[in-house]
């Protein structure tokens, strides 16, 4: 053991001064023509490195090698390429003379006379792009973004007219802006790793609809085939450099110009057709470079769902014989009935560093973080790193909002909002409720209007119900919410109550635990359609206690557990509105006897590779392109706690939503489950599969369109699920529907249940359209089913959807 220690030693240091003995040397020269002129642009790669660099505008280029053979080759369009082997034993001058190459002239030559020029420079253009792709392998920058939006509103014509007798200068000359500010450090490579770090932050006012608060919101890299922005929308969008460009864009010549010796050309873009996945406008490239200098972009506004206009603007630049980008612009328009909103971004990227040695794990799930005093930075601090002076507007806008802060924060201003909202008002009491703030304790208590005083779901006749809640939100970002409620039925004098306590006690790994107790209403099937939701059979009474717990135990794999003891009893001797017992078909209450039910829950939820932002007090989920897998287990606990059910359940599931580039968005999910153990089984127990309600749609991903009737399953059960948006790939391209924004949708599912020896499968296509209401989005759709089944046969019909869109989120409801 002794002697193989020894051994282990002894290679172990051998390999460190074989590593230490390697050293690197200077490969300097220039490159030139026929006429020894230097040519700039001239790609230089090490081919037994897999790197390389740029010569300059002097035609200069330089590199660190090894010790050793290296295999160098130098490649410009227009030029025939050279490989040169070098041994590299000391600091080197290589200079090389490029032959023309007259194959390549005649190439360009013969597209000429068939297009206009800015064809062939677009094709040089894409294929030099790899050149520009792989000058380095590491880069790291620094990122300072400043995110501006002007909110407008729009007053009433009979408040215009007042406006026009009223003093000017007695209006209020403070701007209604959002603001956010950012300084980062960027870490990228070449194959995909990215790292975030934010070193300072300043929100001011709603950031919700600002763009380019996290280097995460887009990567606008231009030389890549896509680009995608879920900030922006569902489409993927094609370069107009991709390697499919030619096809799906027209050019044109606009002219050139010379900064220095170089010459530029400018050329406009626009889509062949007009499609959503496709930008428009201009794009200026450096001759014999051929690589993009500035865009100008428009993004297709019917791609678009938050905003109603975006515009990218871009400049680049050489650093150390490597194109880089210099600046960013983005811009952007909301527009509603009552306001408009015009947002501005200025990026600006300095600092560049190349090639840097990352340890093995330090591009992983963690794409960003964030500086523990990121949102503490003052006013001197901002002004010392600002690479552009704050416009007037800005800085009234700013000082103003930093006195706001000061006094708001002051005790003697919070005390006098606080008095103002726990004022009780008539209006308060009646229709929007009271409540009672400390903002210095950061606790807020809510009261039920009256109006609130009466259930809608009035089981057993006329009900009165009446709830309070307290929130507490600490400094560490540990939140406790408590909600209890009372609820009286005169026909029957029956009280039921209920009580909730939340705690999330670990924001940084979303942890929370929860408590729920009382005597309600339970749902013998709470996914039932909406002919049954509300039968008499579908309720029943219960004493309860909730005790549930949620984790993430690693990153993305996510922990949930909890035990419920449940006392269960009929309606069979409640009394009903006799008013009501025609509304339903056999509305009669279900019968079983008195039962105790204790039963423990786990969940298992994974997702690899799930990416995130961790800021100071919180973790923020950015998804992944993996799938997530998951387990449920359920177990009733005989004789525990006079428990007499007796079941064990089991659930498998994977379920996934991925891009398919420009052809939309797809989603799929599949879930197994089984009864391990029935032996006391009782109705609401039941795994039951939901029938199909008639008009409208189902959340696809979640259940089934026609089917007839809900029934339970005992024994094991496979379900899946598939739904594709194409988001306006094909309806783009048909003249009138696209002016229309109208977009298709398409999916399907199958079930089958071994048990009753039961198949259903299914398939619908539709259209939607998005409208804008406001600043909300809503989808609403139509679309025609057809499904077949060994019970049912085939059937058809038509149903209809409305989605709402989680801006915070970017996201459908499904």
């Amino acid at each position: 053991m002794i002697k193989l220690r020894k051994l282990i030693t002894i290679s172990t240091l051998l390999l460190f001064f074989v590593t230490q003995a390697q050293e690197y040397y200077s490969l300097r020269g220039y490159v030139t023509n026929d006429d020894n002129e230097p040519l700039v642009g001239v790609y230089v790669r090490v081919q037994n490195l897999g790197t390389g660099t740029v010569t300059n505008a002097k035609g200069q280029y330089e590199l660190r090698l090894p010790e050793g053979m290296n295999r160098l080759s130098y490649t410009f369009i227009g030029y025939k390429p050279q490989t040169l082997d070098l041994v590299i034993q000391k600091n080197l001058s290589q200079n090389i003379r490029l032959k023309f190459s007259d194959n390549q002239l005649k190439t360009v030559k013969i597209s000429n006379k068939r297009k206009d020029l800015s064809y062939g420079i677009i094709k040089q253009v894409i294929e030099n792009r790899d050149n520009y792709t792989s000058q380095y392998t590491t880069q790291k920058r620094h990122i300072y973004i400043k995110s501006v939006e002007k909110n407008i509103r729009k007053a009433p014509k009979e408040d215009k007219e007042k406006d026009e007798k009223t003093d000017p200068f007695k209006n209020d000359s403070i701007p209604d802006l959002n603001l956010f500010e950012g300084e980062f450090i960027q870490h990228k490579n070449n194959s995909g790793g990215f790292k975030e770090e934010k070193l300072a932050a300043k929100k001011l006012g709603s950031q919700r609809s600002l763009f380019y608060t996290s280097t995460t919101n887009a990567d606008f890299d231009f030389n890549q085939n896509l680009i995608r922005s879920n900030k922006l929308g569902d489409n993927s969008y094609i370069s107009p450099i991709s390697a499919t460009a030619l096809l799906a864009y027209k050019y044109k010549l606009l002219g050139s110009y010379f900064i220095g010796k170089q010459k530029i050309y400018k050329i406009k873009v626009t889509p062949r057709k007009l499609g959503n996945a496709l930008f428009k406008g201009t794009i200026e490239v450096w001759d014999s470079l051929f690589t993009i200098k500035t865009v100008d972009l428009n993004v297709n506004k019917n791609s678009l769902i938050l905003y109603d206009k975006f515009n990218i603007k871009q400049s680049y630049i050489f650093i150390k014989n490597k194109r880089v980008l210099e600046s960013e612009e983005l811009t952007w328009r909301i527009k509603t009935n009552s306001e408009e909103s015009n947002g501005h971004c200025d990026v600006t990227y300095t600092a560049y560093v190349f090639d840097t040695t990352y340890t093995k794990r330090y591009f992983n799930a963690e794409v960003g973080t964030t500086a523990e005093d990121a949102y503490d930075k003052d006013t001197s601090f901002w002004a010392e790193i600002r690479p552009v002076p704050l416009t007037e507007e800005e800085r009234d806008f700013i000082n103003y909002q930093d006195s706001v802060f000061r006094i708001r924060n002051s005790k003697v201003y919070l005390d006098s909002i606080d008095s103002a909202y726990n004022k009780i008002t008539f209006l308060k009491a009646l229709w929007s409720g009271m409540g009672h703030i400390n903002r210095e304790k950061k606790v807020d208590w809510s009261f039920d209007p009256a109006i609130g005083l009466i259930d809608p779901v009035a089981i057993g006749g006329f009900r009165l119900r009446y709830s309070v809640s307290y929130y507490r939100k600490f400094e560490d970002r540990k939140t406790i919410y408590i909600s209890p409620f009372i609820n009286y039925g005169f026909r029957n004098q029956d009280v039921k109550g209920n009580l909730n306590i939340t705690y999330k006690y670990d924001p940084k790994n979303l942890s929370t635990i929860s408590v729920n107790a009382g005597k309600y209403f339970g749902f013998v099937n709470q996914f039932a359609t909406f002919n049954d939701i509300f039968k008499r059979e579908n309720f029943f009474e219960q004493n309860h206690i909730y005790v549930y717990h949620r984790t993430e135990l690693l990153n993305g794999l996510y922990l949930t557990n909890g035990i419920q003891n449940i006392l269960r009893r009929d309606l069979g001797n409640f009394s009903f509105n006799p008013d009501f017992d025609e509304a339903f078909e056999n509305n009669i209450p279900s019968r079983f006897d008195t039962h105790s039910a204790f039963e423990v829950v786990i969940g298992i939820d994974y997702t690899p590779k799930q990416l995130y932002i961790q800021e100071p007090k919180e973790k923020i989920i950015l998804g992944s392109k993996y799938p997530t897998f998951s387990l449920a287990y359920r177990q009733a606990i005989p004789k525990f706690f006079g428990s007499t059910t007796d079941y064990k359940r089991l659930e498998l599931g994977i379920r996934q939503k991925f891009n398919v580039g420009i052809f939309g968005v797809s989603e799929y999910s599949a879930q197994f489950g089984t009864f391990l153990d029935t032996t006391k089984l009782r109705i609401m127990d039941y795994k039951y599969q939901r029938g199909g309600d008639p008009f409208f749609m189902l959340p696809p991903m979640y259940g089934y369109q026609l089917i007839d009737s809900t029934f339970p399953t005992f024994g094991g059960f496979l379900e899946t699920h598939y739904v594709h948006q194409f988001n306006g790939f094909l309806t783009s391209k048909i003249p009138g529907i696209k002016q229309l924004g109208i977009k298709t949708t398409g999916g399907g599912g199958v079930l089958f249940v071994p048990e009753r020896n039961y198949q259903y499968s299914e398939l619908f296509a539709g259209v939607n359209r998005i409208f804008k209401i406001g600043r909300e989005r809503l989808r609403l759709g139509v679309y025609y089913v057809v499904a077949q089944s060994n019970t049912q046969g085939f059937t058809s019909g038509f149903k209809f959807s409305f989605e709402p869109y989680d801006a915070d989120n970017s996201s459908w409801s499904f």
